[in-house]
């Protein structure tokens, strides 16, 4: 049996910064992954905001290196259509390089996960968790291959379906907050936005769906369709049908398909938002990331959330071992420190979420706070980004 004071599962983005931040405060630790990587991950390949500020405190190095990496393309507009004629901008400031970045996460991913210190970070690979037991002395994690390994305390980093979160805080998913996409990678798609910018459409079929084309540093586009997963099912709503209709009809969009080639098939995934309704935090375990609920429920990104909530659960661990406590009464103040950084973000996002279900009356606020939302971008964009 292997003994380490932190186990760190799931090694995307908010695993992988949790790791980061430990190894810079020189604490050694096990990180763990049914995936070997690189390896692929379905995702609409955005990123914004607190990725761009996670990377810069984990290392400016780091930051710079991901800037001049060739597979990721940067731009500094999102264009988000709310109909055919009204459309608001998120623009950087001129002295910025960039609001958002796409990289496929099979490259994303793995250029993290090159980081990880070879010094502090054990990694387990290729190796997913088949139990969890809380024991008097720690966390007693059995892997598929029968390896076991005790901690002290343990991160829960894998994702919407987390285990962690499943077995120890006893959370449930609630589909009422949670979103489900497809996406699928097209090339030869014509007539994008110019300079890289975002194309994001909110497009109305009984519910709001949010429809993106993202441009990839290889020639191809990430192109996704996704909704509010309770309503989805309630509206017995198609995603496959609807995005294929969507490319095929649109009058802002079918000209851009006209010679585009799909590679593979569609693919889905969902993305929770229920920070706040779920535990984060117990005796002897925090969770990050996706298994935390921290996606923004309008804009619907998470890579960014989760990579600080990384960071933050990392200094707190730190209190723990130095302390050796490991109580949910301890760990409690982890909840708190989340709330700090987020909560304002994610309140916001989830009320625009909610007016985007009134077609006509969402329409119509845009309109009349489009030119002060525009102007005060570059401060709110600065204020969690680098």
């Amino acid at each position: 049996m292997i003994k380490t004071d932190i186990c760190i599962i799931g090694s995307g983005p908010s695993g992988v910064s949790t790791s980061i931040m430990l190894s810079k405060m020189n604490i050694s630790h096990y990180i763990i992954d049914k995936a070997n990587f690189p390896r692929d991950k379905t995702c609409g390949d955005g990123l914004i905001l607190y990725a761009y500020k996670a990377m810069l405190e984990l290392d400016k190095d780091l930051f710079h290196s991901f800037l001049k990496n060739p597979k990721f393309i940067h731009s500094k507009k999102i264009q988000l259509f709310i109909n055919n004629n009204l459309n608001i901008n998120f623009q950087e400031s001129k002295d910025r390089e960039m609001v958002i970045s796409y990289a496929k996460r099979y490259d994303f991913d793995d250029f993290l996960v090159q980081n990880l210190s070879e010094k502090y970070a054990n990694k387990e690979f290729g190796n997913g968790v088949k139990n969890l037991t809380e024991q008097k002395d720690g966390i007693l994690i059995k892997l598929k291959n029968n390896k076991e390994i005790l901690a002290k305390v343990v991160v829960g980093a894998d994702g919407a379906k987390s285990i962690v979160s499943r077995k120890l805080a006893g959370n449930k998913i609630n589909k009422k907050l949670s979103s489900t996409f497809i996406s699928a990678y097209f090339n030869d798609v014509i007539h994008l936005l110019k300079d890289n910018n975002a194309e994001i459409r909110i497009i109305y079929k009984k519910i709001p769906l949010y429809f993106y084309i993202f441009p990839l540093a290889d020639g191809s586009a990430n192109v996704t369709l996704g909704g509010r997963a309770d309503l989805i099912l309630k509206h017995n709503i198609n995603l496959v049908e609807e995005i294929e209709s969507i490319i095929a009809n649109h009058s802002k969009v079918s000209h851009k398909f006209k010679k585009a080639k799909k590679n593979g098939s569609w693919r889905g995934w969902s993305i929770p938002y229920n920070f706040g309704s779920n535990k984060v935090c117990g005796n002897r375990f925090l969770l990050v990331g996706d298994a935390a609920g921290l996606t923004n429920a309008f804009y619907k990104e998470g890579v960014g959330t989760g990579m600080m909530s990384g960071i933050i659960c990392a200094k707190k661990l730190v209190q723990c071992l130095e302390k050796n406590i490991f109580s949910e009464k301890y760990l409690s103040s982890y909840q708190k420190d989340l709330e700090k950084e987020f909560s304002k973000l994610l309140k916001f996002s989830r009320l625009m979420s909610k007016l985007a279900n009134h077609r006509y009356l969402f329409s119509r606020i845009v309109y009349l706070f489009k030119n002060q939302v525009e102007r005060k971008s570059f401060n709110i964009i600065k204020r969690r980004s680098y």
